[in-house]
């Protein structure tokens, strides 16, 4: 076994080097009647643990992680290994029926490692350069940071991100209206060009989708959100307008990193695309693979598309899924404000 290796996978290694050697006993035995104990003493193991071996029954445990394996091996063929350990778990428990034995991480981590299953995205660091924009209208950060919603088309937030197409040397660009509420796109457009055009588009289809909605939208400064026609617009639709401020993408965090998920799913489940209209139709199917098919912690293990049905059918019971803090921006703020305090 290469050295390196996780332990789990060493130890699923020798194991299988074990069985090969006594399934070479057994058929040695059976094909030239050689003796069972003078193979055993030549291959260093003990007489006993191959006749232990020889009456094995496969236990209650090895029965389910063999069933859990083989439908781990379907949903990565499914999705080109889109899922990680987490996700993959959230994948399979969504699946169970009432009643049935939840299937815990550590099970789902050890069975992929030991068979080689890993997630097949990428991340890539990418350098940026904006360029300054000089904005006819432009509104206070009223979000604030709070990502919290407690109903659908509370809090919307929209961006635009591109993508470039390879061989043709072309780019598409994707603007998308997202709920905070349960990580929703309520509405997208996908085009050749960044304008005025696209974010209209986006929002149109939005609004199609929730014409009495009158949420809140945060938005970056970018000159497709700071036009005077686009702000009348909102407030003719009695929506009101918030602006993360200059150079701070955090402000509009959860916007940002669906954006990054979203072309992780295209590229994996869509990676051969040499065309506009080829990557056009990925990104809608990707859209749609996130919305019915992706799992999410925060939502306990339920996809986007079942927390806003469940919200829409009972929309005086929406279920509230509050944003975990990370312990350790928690730790992190902790030491900031005692060093304050000590320079006070």
């Amino acid at each position: 076994m290469p050295a390196g290796q996780p332990k789990q996978r060493q130890i699923a290694f020798k194991q299988k080097q074990k069985q090969a050697l006594y399934n070479l006993i057994k058929e040695c035995y059976q094909e030239y009647s050689w003796s069972i104990e003078w193979m055993c003493r030549q291959a260093r193991i003990a007489r006993s643990a191959y006749c232990k071996w020889l009456d094995h029954k496969p236990s209650q445990r090895e029965l389910r992680d063999q069933k859990i394996l083989e439908r781990i091996k379907e949903i990565a063929k499914s999705n080109n290994s889109l899922f990680g350990s987490p996700k993959m778990t959230m994948a399979l428990n969504n699946e169970l029926a009432a009643g049935e034995t939840k299937i815990y991480r550590r099970t789902v981590a050890r069975l992929m490692c030991v068979n080689g299953i890993y997630t097949s995205k990428a991340r890539f660091n990418k350098i940026y350069r904006y360029k300054a924009s000089r904005p006819e209208e432009t509104a206070e950060n009223i979000l604030h940071r709070n990502f919290n919603a407690s109903s659908p088309n509370e809090k919307w937030c929209t961006d635009i991100t591109e993508e470039k197409i390879p061989e043709i040397f072309q780019r598409i660009f994707l603007c998308t209206i997202f709920d905070l509420y349960d990580r929703f796109p309520v509405g997208y457009a996908l085009s050749k060009h960044n304008d005025t055009a696209l974010v209209n588009a986006a929002l149109s289809n939005a609004w199609k989708k929730e014409p009495d909605s009158h949420a809140m939208l945060h938005s970056d400064r970018g000159f497709q959100f700071t036009r005077a026609p686009f702000k009348h617009e909102l407030e003719e639709h009695g929506m009101s307008q918030s602006m993360s401020r200059v150079g701070r993408c955090i402000d509009n965090g959860p916007m940002e990193g669906w954006q990054g998920l979203i072309k992780e799913i295209r590229a994996v489940l869509y990676p051969n695309v040499n065309s506009y209209e080829k990557m056009k139709t990925a990104f809608k199917a990707s859209i749609a693979y996130y919305i019915h098919h992706d799992p999410q912690e925060r939502f306990n293990g339920k996809t986007a598309g079942q927390v806003r049905k469940e919200a829409k059918d009972n929309p005086d019971q929406a279920a509230a899924y509050p944003i975990k803090q990370d312990k350790r921006y928690i730790a992190f703020w902790k030491k900031i404000k005692a060093k304050k305090k000590q320079l006070v």
